[in-house]
């Protein structure tokens, strides 16, 4: 039997096309406008990513990951972590996009192990995700989003 999983999911209406949004979630130069600091991906199924925040309290260790799953304009996601997370895991991020009219509906789904340790975890990116994506959201409006938190 699997390890039981927290879910954390999150759907976000955009008003950019499917292929806009597919890149904002998945290419490097657009990650580092509205999730992190700095990003660097090779966007296709097993290719790496890796994450950096710089703003003070961040943690200095990047986030390294992999695209497990890699279906252009349908789906993406990528397990990984970095030492500072139990087991140096911060579980699956995947990303599942629909066209609605000339917009997108994106789910954002956060899967962690649910576990006692991995709790005060949870808890932040249950905090952490909805400000990402209003970032995600300004930046595909053409806005300049607030600095990442």
């Amino acid at each position: 039997m699997p390890d039981p999983i927290t879910v954390l999911d999150f759907r976000t209406e955009l008003r950019a096309p499917i292929e806009r949004v597919f890149a904002a979630v998945t290419e490097g130069p657009h990650l580092a406008h509205w999730l992190c600091d700095e990003a660097r991906s090779d966007p296709q199924p097993g290719g790496r990513l890796t994450l950096i925040w710089t703003r003070p309290g961040s943690t200095p260790q990047p986030f390294e990951a992999r695209w497990v799953v890699f279906e252009p304009t349908s789906s993406a996601a990528f397990d990984g972590g970095h030492s500072g997370y139990p087991d140096g895991y911060a579980g699956r991020v995947g990303f599942e996009l629909a066209s609605r009219g000339e917009g997108t509906v994106l789910v954002t789904r956060h899967r962690l192990p649910a576990r006692p340790d991995y709790e005060p975890i949870s808890a932040t990116y249950r905090a952490a995700w909805p400000r990402a994506l209003e970032r995600l959201v300004a930046y595909l409006d053409g806005e300049t989003p607030a600095a990442s938190s």
